[in-house]
């Protein structure tokens, strides 16, 4: 097993998240039993792997479907701004609920298919994991998008106003050196989250290799995602 850690009575080798060895039944580590949001966003800042490590040890993955609601609507935002560039400026023929209900949804089967593939992978790999820390640990990596949510799209919202979205003029033109900062940041946020996920898979697998090939594939495969949900969203 990869990623072990060696009872400290018997030697016996369990998985690193283990709270009690499984032949002795000595303890390994304090329990951890729920997630303090605030402490562990500041974590995520000042020390990513010690903030995933303190996800992965939690007994209750509180917080996760608070998280996943604003990240949908994040996703949400960023398939209209694909939509503009693949179709153009246009009206959607669905509502705001609809539209957010299916990039909802979309995004938590994503979810677990892709923990689910991952686990499988990892345990051929002899890489012990579990389905809840992988899921967990993906909607936690996302935090910057909704960072660019909260703090940015709010920002660009009071700047741009309903030209935020247009194409005739676009933001770029009405007030260039503005949208190329937010840009800029936006993209910030997107490279964030992926270094994140990749923080956050290898403290789970403590492999690099493994956790770098992951990583690609979890962004190649979202983005896919975004691109063919905004093709559907906004032409329905």
């Amino acid at each position: 097993m990869k990623n072990s850690v060696a009872c400290p009575n018997c030697s016996f080798e369990n998985p690193f998240f283990n709270t009690v060895c499984s032949k002795c039944k000595s303890y390994l580590r304090d329990r951890v039993y729920n997630l303090d949001l605030w402490s562990l966003l500041s974590s995520i800042i000042e020390s990513p792997t010690k903030a995933f490590r303190t996800v992965i040890l939690s007994e209750h993955k509180n917080f996760i479907v608070f998280l996943l609601l604003f990240l949908a609507l994040k996703y949400l935002i960023i398939t209209r701004f694909i939509s503009i560039i693949t179709i153009g400026e246009f009206q959607s023929a669905v509502g705001l609920q609809i539209s957010y209900s299916i990039v909802l949804g979309c995004t938590i089967i994503f979810f677990l298919i892709f923990s689910f593939l991952y686990n499988l992978i990892g345990r051929y790999k002899d890489i012990s994991l579990r389905f809840k820390d992988t899921l967990s640990l993906i909607i936690y990596s996302q935090i910057p998008l909704i960072f660019g949510l909260i703090i940015l799209f709010t920002l660009e919202l009071v700047i741009f106003g309903d030209y935020l979205f247009s194409i005739n003029p676009t933001p770029f033109t009405i007030k260039g050196n503005l949208a190329y900062l937010f840009f800029s940041m936006e993209l910030g946020t997107i490279i964030w989250s992926i270094f994140l996920l990749l923080k956050a898979f290898r403290a789970q697998s403590q492999s690099l290799s493994f956790s770098l090939i992951a990583t690609i594939i979890f962004f190649i495969l979202i983005s896919t995602l975004l691109y063919f949900c905004s093709l559907f969203v906004f032409t329905i």
